[in-house]
């Protein structure tokens, strides 16, 4: 199978001006010469085959178990896991890596007590003008609880103002 070093035209489609193409790989059992292509730029990662882009201040992991490129979206409204087979993943899951491992700021445990407790990871938004935070409670906390929400919101003010952030 021949594969073409540079992205086709048709592939560019989207994204967005001023962004820098990093990295792109086909999607698995698509047709030869289609568009269905994963391109990672220095501001997203875009699946143009759903037409979907996924902005790195957005995923919180990417995980890489060859054949498969999986992301973890933190964003409500594309939230959850999203997998691609890839045959020729070229530097794709390298780029993806470090687009993502990049967008991190500060990452930091916080302790919540009782045994409970989350983690706080600030990250550079996808045009470099804004810090998002996000916490990611650990398993079998309840984030809906009132008192464990108080808790994280008064150990994530104290991590804020301890970094100045």
């Amino acid at each position: 199978m021949r594969i073409r070093r540079s992205l086709p035209r048709s592939a560019r489609v989207g994204i967005g001006a001023g962004e820098r193409v990093t990295a792109w790989a086909p999607i698995a059992g698509q047709p030869a010469g289609s568009t269905a292509v994963l391109v990672a730029t220095d501001r997203a990662l875009y699946d143009q085959a759903a037409g979907i882009r996924y902005p790195w201040d957005q995923v919180s992991r990417a995980n890489w178990t060859e054949p498969v490129l999986e992301i973890v979206v933190s964003e409500s409204g594309l939230a959850g896991r999203r997998r691609w087979s890839l045959d020729a993943p070229r530097s794709l899951p390298d780029a993806v890596h470090a687009q993502v491992t990049s967008s991190v700021i500060v990452s930091e445990r916080l302790e919540l007590g009782q045994g409970q407790g989350a983690l706080a990871v600030a990250r550079r938004s996808s045009d470099g003008d804004a810090i998002r935070w996000s916490v990611v409670f650990d398993t079998g906390v309840e984030p809906a609880d009132p008192d464990v929400r108080a808790r994280a919101d008064e150990a994530l003010g104290a991590l804020r103002t301890s970094l100045g952030i």
